[in-house]
């Protein structure tokens, strides 16, 4: 009967830090150039937009929570009645 043998981890590279820390800013640019490329193509909302939405969301909030304080009512209610018996 055969031995397996137990894959090997790949050979790791090793690191030039004289070449990484050289070229971090350059890279750290690049980054920065492809953030403000790509928040170019957004399309932000006009201002009457973002106050609908903001309505929509502090409207839904506030729905939200009157919900979530009816269902603690409840089950608080429910939770002493049974704590009475």
């Amino acid at each position: 009967m055969q031995e397996r043998k137990t894959p090997s981890s790949p050979a790791r590279k090793k690191i030039n830090w004289k070449k990484f820390f050289k070229e971090l800013p350059g890279k750290i640019a690049k980054f920065f150039r492809g953030v403000v490329h790509e928040l170019k193509r957004v399309s932000w909302p006009t201002r009457k937009e973002l106050w609908k939405y903001t309505v929509v969301v502090l409207v839904a909030i506030a729905f939200f929570a009157v919900l979530l304080g009816v269902f603690d009512f409840i089950w608080v209610r429910l939770v002493e009645y049974l704590a009475k018996i």
